[in-house]
């Protein structure tokens, strides 16, 4: 008799351990449940902010495009006016170094046509 109250007494404990253990996995779970919404929420919330602030961002970005294309269109006129200069300084540099060149040879041959016939090319002392 005393071993059968002994083993209900067991039986008893055991059960209420048991128990004890469920309730406190299942609290667990709940908590992080919970936790797992609460991160979803923050998320979705960050997200959404996230979302606004691009929107927000939108339009400015679209009147800073517009005034680069509007940079663009104004300088592209004075880049051509300065690709016409740069011709032109290229075509007069490229006439004066020919004009150079041939007021050289023409200094040269006049040189060379105007030293004596027998003259030796070095001095003689």
């Amino acid at each position: 008799m005393k071993q059968m109250i002994f083993l209900a007494t067991v039986a008893a404990a055991l059960l209420a351990f048991s128990a004890c253990d469920k309730k406190t996995s299942d609290d667990l779970k709940e908590k992080a449940e919970d936790a797992k919404q609460k991160v979803e929420t923050k998320a979705k919330e960050a997200k959404e902010a996230a979302d606004r602030q691009i929107e927000k961002a939108k339009p400015k970005l679209k009147e800073l495009g517009d005034k680069a294309k509007e940079a663009t269109k104004d300088a592209q006129p004075k880049l051509e006016e300065l690709g016409e200069k740069a011709k032109d300084a290229t075509q007069d540099a490229i006439e004066k170094t020919k004009q150079a060149a041939g007021s050289a040879v023409e200094n040269l041959k006049n040189a060379t046509s105007a030293s004596p016939a027998g003259a030796s090319p070095t001095p003689t002392p």
